[in-house]
């Protein structure tokens, strides 16, 4: 049934696109609208929807209306959703057009709907829908009618429900702080993904990984929980941060694992975590040395080699035992992910010496040079230009110097 739904849901949107050039006069600016949210596409919307059933700014825009179905599209700006309602004897098709969505049953989990995404709610099912806190989004409804109204409207969701599971920061900074929050949403959630080839999970992964080493815990629960929404597992989400410890520290990671903790205890995920660990006090180093010489023969002894005593050799051991015999050592990621998030920690901290080498790194590990550069890019709306342009120019550096 879900399946026949949803041919016919992409059946009509075809129908309708086709019908875009006769709808009425816009009585709203729809290009400011889209200019403001960040929106690819210029939807059709006509007109505000009532206040009297939606809590924020929401939009429609009536694309069919006959005897047996509605067809409509809806904008739902920031923090907005509409009320508890139900359709009687009549199910419904929810798509979502762009951006991310909540959609919540009576009795059921609130749920996360992203693009291309869609749910068919049963008939007199009680239900609601909106906007993220974090930005705007379009869905398109196709509501079958009978000769009972097109809705029953209830009550509006409590803002205990709306926020159920979302950091109250999040929420402020969406409420006191709109016009920031929508060019934050553009750049995070339009501008960088539209560059390389990311797929979600990795982009919320290194999201995860440059929050941690900047020291925002608040920002890392957002995007710990986009990054699990996204289909990364506990194990990964963990593996990731701790991997940011011998680079930024140790208290940096302790800070991050409290919120994401909290997290994993929300969302029920049993604690401590299935230990990743594959070495032992005496394994460590030889583990460590064969890791770090797969990547970078002949490791940092040479560099250390000016300090006094055996103290050179020394601190070379200690970054073999620790990054490597302790951190990359461990299962959960791959070596090749363990490499990509490196480099996002240390364009993070700006380690130039450190980039050049583990731009190599990074290839040997399986990486591309277009999946580094676009791990890199992601970074920009955590770290701005200048710090990221600065690790884009040791790349093109590296790999001239290593042309033929």
């Amino acid at each position: 049934m879900k399946t026949l739904k949803f041919i016919f849901t992409l059946t009509l949107i075809m129908v309708t696109t086709l019908t875009h050039a006769q709808t009425a006069t816009q009585s709203i600016n729809v290009a400011e609208l889209q200019k403001q949210y960040g929106l690819t596409i210029a939807y059709p919307l006509s007109a505000p929807a009532s206040a009297d059933y939606n809590t924020g700014a929401v939009y429609v825009g009536l694309l069919k209306n006959s005897s047996t179905s509605m067809i409509a599209n809806f904008l739902f700006t920031p923090g907005s959703r509409n009320f508890w309602h139900l359709h009687p004897d009549a199910e419904q098709t929810l798509m979502i057009l762009e951006g991310e969505a909540y959609y919540q049953e009576e009795g059921q989990p609130k749920r996360l709907l992203r693009k291309g995404d869609y749910v068919v709610t049963p008939a007199n099912a009680k239900h609601w829908n909106g906007a993220t806190e974090k930005g705007a989004c379009v869905c398109l409804t196709v509501t079958e009618l009978t000769d009972k109204p097109h809705a029953n409207q209830l009550r509006a969701v409590t803002d205990e429900e709306y926020l159920a599971g979302v950091s109250a920061s999040d929420h402020l900074s969406v409420q006191t702080d709109p016009e920031l929050y929508a060019m934050m949403q553009r750049a995070y959630g339009v501008d960088v993904r539209n560059i390389g080839q990311l797929d979600l999970k990795t982009r919320e992964m290194v999201s995860c990984v440059a929050l941690t080493a900047l020291g925002t815990t608040s920002q890392v629960a957002a995007h710990a929980r986009a990054a699990l929404d996204a289909g990364v597992t506990p194990v990964e989400l963990r593996e990731a941060i701790y991997l940011v410890a011998p680079f930024a520290g140790f208290p940096k990671v302790l800070d991050a694992m409290e919120v994401v903790n909290r997290l994993f205890t929300e969302r029920g995920i049993t604690l401590p975590l299935p230990d990743q660990g594959t070495t032992t006090p005496a394994t460590r180093h030889q583990v460590g040395h064969d890791i770090q010489w797969q990547l970078y023969e002949g490791g940092i002894a040479r560099a250390m080699k000016g300090l006094p005593g055996e103290m050179g050799q020394q601190m070379a051991d200690l970054l073999t035992d620790v990054c490597f015999g302790d951190i990359y050592s461990r299962d959960g990621l791959s070596l090749q992910m363990h490499e990509l998030l490196t480099y996002v920690v240390l364009t993070v901290l700006q380690a130039p010496s450190q980039l050049h080498s583990h731009f190599l790194g990074c290839l040997k590990a399986g990486n591309t040079p277009e999946t580094v550069v676009a791990a890199v890019i992601n970074c920009m709306p955590h770290i701005g230009f200048p710090a990221t342009i600065n690790t884009l120019r040791i790349i093109i550096e590296v790999m001239e110097s290593n042309k033929g």
